[in-house]
């Protein structure tokens, strides 16, 4: 196995939120928390490059196995707010005030719902899922559970061949997340979290947010939806910003073109007097 830790080697942490364990990885030690959430089939491991990039900005970066996924365990129920309620609780068993919270897709979305009782600074949304039918939750189970729970001997190939933008440690961490990953936390959320739509909480969120969206041919975020987010981060000072030819795991695949964008909002934040 490569050597895959963009020169940062993280360490492992867990706690215990009501009998059931959050694993996290962590890089860094200053003052200032990043808290990054994964989204669904793969683990805290796929911040790898992102991570070490944001300590070196002197954060303490911290990354959650979501429940079902890499070290963590399930939880009983699969709707973003219990998600949400359960790593909040695992950010205050370990301390965390954070300054600036960082979702993914599912990640983003409980990091949508997490802002809406966190005293944040800043908030960045990386292509977020927003709205869910669990109608075709079927179909959707079928694409993003395969490889689920099978060895990265298997997934590997598959893997490297369909990703070709993505760095041999993305593809082997993904691989590695595939076999630690539950198939009833996919399921959960595909088919058991309702139907929902968190579209209204960018409205109700003063956080200065960063919208970070795949191209147009591949973000998840429903058209419908995309003016309403746009009126509302204008609103409360937030920015929406599309790159052009990245896929919805654009920190991966487009990580050259995502990272500065990402880096230059932490940035803007760290002049903010309000921001120690």
């Amino acid at each position: 196995m490569v050597s895959c830790d963009a020169g940062m080697s993280p360490t492992r942490g867990q706690v215990i939120i009501n009998n059931r364990i959050v694993s996290y990885l962590r890089w860094g030690s200053g003052a200032r928390h990043v808290l990054l959430l994964h989204g669904v089939t793969s683990s805290a491991r796929s911040w790898w490059r992102v991570a070490p990039g944001i300590a070196s900005l002197g954060y303490c970066v911290t990354a959650f196995d979501m429940p079902g996924h890499g070290e963590s365990n399930l939880i009983g129920h699969h709707d973003i707010a219990h998600i949400a309620d359960h790593l909040s609780a695992a950010c205050d068993a370990l301390a965390i005030p954070i300054h600036t919270l960082i979702g993914h897709s599912w990640g983003g979305a409980t990091a949508l719902v997490m802002a809406q009782s966190q005293p944040l600074q800043r908030l960045i949304l990386i292509d977020p899922l927003i709205k869910l039918d669990p109608s075709g939750g079927a179909q959707l189970v079928a694409k993003y559970g395969e490889g689920v729970g099978h060895s990265s001997a298997e997934t590997l190939p598959w893997l490297t061949a369909r990703n070709k933008l993505w760095h041999r440690c993305d593809v082997q961490w993904k691989a590695e997340a595939l076999q630690q990953c539950r198939r009833e936390a996919v399921e959960g959320l595909l088919l058991n979290s309702g139907e929902w739509d968190i579209t209204p909480l960018f409205a109700q969120t003063s956080i200065k947010t960063l919208c970070l969206v795949a191209d147009e041919a591949s973000t998840i975020i429903p058209p419908t939806s995309i003016p309403t987010i746009q009126k509302a981060l204008g609103q409360h000072a937030g920015r929406w910003v599309q790159i052009a030819g990245t896929d919805h795991n654009m920190y991966r695949g487009g990580f050259d073109v995502t990272m500065p964008r990402l880096i230059e909002w932490l940035k803007e934040g760290s002049d903010d007097p309000t921001s120690n």
